[in-house]
């Protein structure tokens, strides 16, 4: 988890260089100081994988819901009609998922090598850890077919809408979350559930 100013100040400026300068999603200028955040960074618990050079190699957060305030999806997404929703304060939306372009490639070392399957998994024992029940994401098809292969058991809950480009809502019950990946991969499951085993143990 990102604790330190200096720690979320770099988060942040990987964060205005993917989606100000690379995707153009967001108007850079709006940004002075070449770092990305929103209204929803005050109500967040943010993680991040660094490299041996201290560089954030990938990064997310995780948005906190309450009572009366809305998540990030809801500004453009929208739920079907028969989904029940979780009361505010028992689940979060993970968000601003970024990738530092020199670990865009296939991880050498399987699913477990990735580093964003180092932040997934931080976020993971977090919401064990402090009692969030539920995930939300707004995830375009190819991310979620991604997750997939690694093991996470998300559910569409929503059409697609322009969010960043074309995505839709998806939930899932932290608790159910990784039976998939129980079931496929094992070595990886018992990496990811267990806080005392290193990164090494799973690759």
């Amino acid at each position: 988890m990102v604790t330190t100013p200096d720690d979320l100040a770099a988060v942040h400026a990987l964060r205005y260089q993917v989606y100000c300068e690379e995707r153009g999603f967001l108007d850079g200028d709006r940004f002075p100081e070449n770092q990305e955040f929103d209204e929803f960074d005050r109500r967040s618990a943010h993680f991040a994988a660094f490299d041996e050079q201290g560089e954030v190699a990938a990064a997310a957060r995780l948005v906190l819901s309450a009572e009366g305030e809305a998540l990030p999806y809801q500004q453009f997404c929208s739920v079907y009609d028969d989904v029940e929703l979780p009361r505010a304060g028992r689940a979060v939306e993970i968000s601003r998922v970024v990738l530092n372009q020199g670990y865009r490639r296939p991880p050498a070392g399987g699913p477990a090598g990735s580093v964003m399957m180092g932040v997934y998994r931080q976020m993971y024992l977090y919401c064990r850890e402090n009692g969030i029940e539920y995930w939300y994401a707004a995830m375009e098809r190819p991310l979620m077919r991604l997750l997939g292969t690694y093991g996470f058991g998300f559910r569409q809950i929503g059409p697609r809408a322009d969010y960043f480009g074309p995505v839709a809502v998806h939930l899932a019950h932290v608790s159910e979350l990784l039976q998939p990946m129980a079931c496929r991969h094992p070595e990886q499951y018992a990496w990811f559930t267990n806080r005392s085993r290193d990164f090494a143990a799973a690759a």
